[in-house]
């Protein structure tokens, strides 16, 4: 009560009663499609303005509901509410009546979270026309705003397309970024040479969106773009050029992994061992093998799955030796590869990684040993047949 006796004391007249009256009935309102008391109860500095943004709210929303284009202008008037929740439900309500010019011009107010919702909803309508303001929205000052605009224009689909291109070329280095992204999320192979020319872009950031677009689109004009980069570009672009690169499979990235498995970022030496894991070049296992000794565990892990992948037993030797690690989860996979591989040599090593202090290290050599014991049964079996 006190909070309401403030408020009165700063009131003249009907707004200072209104503040006492009873709650207005919403439900009663939006029954009777009453869009005039609707809107009352939402009109800043109005006789009828109802304080609390609880009531507003639910008035909002009603409007939302009536199919009733009355209701649009002080829905328009509701994005200048003092709350949050009611801007946001203005918002809300507006795309439900399809409202498209008023939510292109919420695109524009100082409220973020209002830009945001817009752009979301924008992208919801599917509207063509939102293809420039959305555009336009790709530099705004806020990550949350791109991000909805990116999402919106990449639900416009193939409209968005020939702009975002064309954003791609523009000064504002956070617009290009955003434009990168939204064309990786659209999905359209037209955009693969746009983009491999932004993987030159002097901002990492827009260099780094493109990389990942490139990868998400996993388009073959990619490779030596891609090749290009792994050698010279900045490091999380190096790190997802080589995931691309083992995405892709063609062997032609081999030699260039295997180079990259000796770079400086441990995390790129490591998508470097995934990826030749991948492509399954034989190529690759002296060099991963070599990776077994690596300073960082997550490199020596990934050595070592990447080395059950390729099934080489040149690879035996030291995938036993790899059980000795001192990290549970570079033994673990040791003994997985060694299952893979299939050799008998790993027979003993095998039984006493079975003893090792952890558990998850003993399943997989108990399930490693069963793989071998398999494969011989196998063997056996179709010499037998012969």
């Amino acid at each position: 009560m006190h909070r309401f006796v403030e408020k009165a004391d700063g009131l003249k007249g009907q707004a200072a009663v209104r503040i006492f009256d009873s709650k207005p009935d919403i439900a009663k309102m939006l029954a009777n499609g009453d869009v005039e008391n609707l809107a009352r109860t939402v009109e800043i500095g109005g006789p009828d303005f109802d304080y609390d943004e609880n009531t507003r709210r639910e008035a909002v929303d009603a409007l939302g509901s009536l199919a009733d284009q009355r209701a649009v202008d002080p829905l328009i008037r509701a994005l200048q509410d003092e709350n949050e929740h009611v801007r946001l439900s203005a918002v809300a309500a507006l795309k439900r009546h399809a409202a498209f010019d008023p939510l292109v011009n919420a695109m524009h107010v100082n409220d973020s979270g209002v830009r945001r919702a817009a752009a979301e909803a924008l992208g919801q309508l599917g509207n063509p026309r939102a293809v420039q303001p959305l555009t336009e929205t790709l530099a705004d000052d806020d990550p949350r705003v791109r991000a909805a605009s990116v999402e919106a224009l990449a639900k416009l689909g193939e409209p968005s397309l020939d702009p975002l291109i064309r954003e791609l070329q523009v000064t504002n280095s956070q617009a290009r970024r955003a434009a990168a992204e939204a064309l990786g999320q659209l999905g359209n192979t037209r955009a693969v040479l746009p983009l491999t020319a932004a993987l030159k872009d002097q901002d990492w950031h827009v260099s780094f969106a493109a990389a990942c677009a490139l990868k998400q689109l996993n388009d073959p004009r990619a490779l030596e773009p891609f090749i290009e980069v792994l050698s010279d570009g900045a490091t999380d672009v190096r790190r997802v050029a080589a995931e691309a690169l083992g995405q892709l499979g063609n062997p032609r990235a081999v030699e260039p992994l295997v180079r990259t498995l000796y770079a400086e970022n441990s995390d790129v030496r490591r998508v470097a061992a995934e990826a030749l894991g991948q492509l399954g070049n034989p190529r690759a296992v002296e060099p991963l093998v070599e990776a077994l000794s690596d300073r960082y565990k997550n490199v020596r892990e990934v050595a070592a799955w990447a080395l059950g992948q390729l099934g080489n037993t040149q690879a035996v030797e030291p995938l036993i030796k790899a059980l000795e690690d001192p990290y549970s989860d570079v033994r673990e996979v040791a003994a997985w590869a060694l299952g893979q591989l299939g050799d008998s040599r790993a027979l003993n090593p095998l039984n006493e990684a079975l003893k090792d202090n952890s558990q998850r290290v003993q399943k997989a050599a108990a399930r490693a040993l069963k793989n071998i014991a398999s494969k011989s049964s196998q063997g056996k079996h179709a010499i037998t047949i012969t």
